[in-house]
């Protein structure tokens, strides 16, 4: 997918002329609609543009030229499991009055999500109306419609997430007055995920040649279809979707790979345990440029990287670039309860500067990390999605099920991997994290261990939010009345938490959407 992404994102130049009567009937001097989607490669071209639109999600300077305007925040400190050191990002900190429609970050999400949505709308389109039959490469096109379904489930999972209720678009826009889309509830919104992977399973591959490693397969679809079944049951309590659940997870083909670090080293991506990364990397020139984010070429240096500023130890830009007003920390209440698992203490320096606090995954153990030239962002890819986040996703469905020793099985599985690799490659003693006794059967006691498992395996990687939210919602715990403290988010900053369960379990849908969009008559309670 890198050099596909490298290869084929370009930029499609219009060349204008001046309004010369002469000219009228001349035929157009580039590519139309109706004449570009000819071939394979301008299909490929155009199911590029929607997969660039993830990078947007990474971005170090939204929407450009914005000095740490970086928007991983959103879904990365809401949670219970990172804390910040400077007070950037105290929106989603510490749910402060900055988490407001006008919140630069919060807009640039949305935007990034509807681009991606919009473009893949067209995918969607041209493959279901153009006749390819006769093309070369005709089975890949048609594969297409299934990377358009994925990308749009993905971008709708995102949406869902972050502010709850939302606009459908599932048709190509081509007139103004069908950009005035009202709202949909947010069940809605998440059975639209679930609709669109569903559909994308049958259409896409299992794998791809090698030179398009990291484009959609099955297991991408059917790892998100799974995720976004159980996180409806956590909302509706529906048997049928744990069930479904089960048997999605039982399709996927990705297996754990023994070393724990090969999920997050830039030189053993898109692995056996992988199901779907954003592939970062460098623009074709190699001149990498963080303050510009990825929306056709730049000049060749359009950000294709992953900026993890946050997550680094201040030093040498020649090593990394540490630019960041702030630092991602581990917060008390993790350490505190799970420091000894070598999950955790792989990710940990001693001398970063801040106490050992900087939790630097993707960036420890030394030497896992690569780094583009010019600014110096990460080329080491992001995983979206992954075998293990399934297999507990799966453990809460049997649980849920009522198969209790097939929860327990899943969850040791996870854990038997993460004490053997921390015994062979020098973390931890060799006996943490244990297995559990599979003779338990109190099915409280299990969720708790599957929600402490999520919490350490899954550490830093934008799900704790998400998780906190949906297990409020089934009633597995209870967000109302978390503060502060290392008994709730344990935030390192010294002002307060001001969250308000019953505003901030969705964030404001930007203002700019508000006043643009005639059909959105309120924004989210609250706001």
């Amino acid at each position: 997918m890198k050099i596909y992404i490298k290869t084929i994102l370009i930029a499609l130049v219009a060349t204008f002329a001046s309004c010369t009567p002469d000219l009228v009937d001349e035929p157009p001097l580039g590519p139309t609609e109706q004449t570009f989607f000819s071939n394979a490669v301008e299909f490929r071209q155009n199911v590029a543009s929607a997969y660039a639109a993830i990078y947007d999600y990474y971005h170090f300077a939204a929407p450009s030229f914005n000095f740490n305007g970086w928007v991983t925040a959103t879904w990365l400190l809401p949670g219970d499991d990172l804390t910040e050191s400077q007070g950037a990002r105290t929106a989603v900190e510490l749910f402060d009055g900055s988490l407001n429609p006008t919140n630069t970050q919060i807009r640039f999400v949305y935007e990034a999500s509807y681009k991606m949505i919009g473009r893949a709308n067209v995918t969607i389109d041209k493959v279901r109306t153009v006749d390819f039959a006769n093309f070369e490469g005709a089975e890949e096109i048609r594969q297409m419609e299934g990377e358009g379904l994925f990308l749009r489930a993905y971008a709708y999972y995102n949406l869902f997430n972050v502010y709850g209720n939302v606009p459908i678009v599932i048709e190509r826009i081509q007139d103004r007055a069908e950009t005035n889309v009202p709202k949909s509830d947010s069940q809605e919104v998440l059975n639209q995920v679930i609709d669109d992977a569903r559909m994308a399973i049958d259409i896409l591959p299992e794998s791809w040649d090698g030179i398009y490693a990291g484009r959609a397969t099955k297991n991408s679809a059917r790892g998100l279809l799974a995720k976004a079944l159980v996180m409806r049951a956590n909302y509706t309590g529906s048997d049928a979707d744990y069930a479904e659940a089960l048997t999605i997870f039982n399709s996927i083909t990705a297996t754990l790979v023994p070393n724990f670090i090969d999920n997050f080293s830039s030189y053993t991506e898109n692995n056996a345990e992988s199901l779907f990364e954003v592939q970062a990397t460098t623009a074709q020139s190699g001149n990498n440029n963080l303050v510009l984010h990825n929306d056709g070429a730049w000049r060749g240096v359009e950000n294709m990287s992953v900026y993890r500023g946050y997550m680094m130890e201040p030093g040498d830009p020649g090593a990394f670039n540490p630019s960041a007003a702030t630092r991602f920390l581990i917060t008390d209440k993790l350490l505190n309860g799970f420091g000894d698992d070598p999950r955790l203490q792989v990710f940990l320096s001693d001398d970063d500067g801040f106490d050992g606090r900087i939790f630097q995954k993707y960036n420890l153990p030394e030497g896992v990390n690569e780094i583009t030239g010019f600014h110096g962002g990460s080329a080491n890819n992001e995983r979206v999605l992954r075998y293990a986040d399934l297999k507990l996703i799966a453990a809460e469905a049997a649980l849920k099920s009522g198969n209790t020793a097939a929860a327990i099985g899943h969850i040791n599985d996870v854990r038997t991997r993460a004490r053997e690799w921390g015994a062979a490659s020098g973390f931890g003693n060799g006996t943490v994290p244990t297995n559990y006794a599979t003779s338990e059967s109190d099915p409280t006691v299990i969720m708790e261990w599957v929600m402490n498992e999520r919490f350490v395996e899954l550490a830093g990687e934008g799900q704790r939010w998400w998780d906190l939210k949906r297990w409020h919602a089934s009633g597995d715990m209870s967000l109302a009345g978390w503060d502060g403290s290392d008994e709730n988010f344990s935030t390192f900053l010294a002002s307060p938490v001001q969250f308000n369960v019953d505003q901030h379990l969705v964030f404001p849908i930007p203002q700019q959407e508000v006043d643009r969009n005639s059909a959105i008559t309120e924004n989210n309670p609250g706001y």
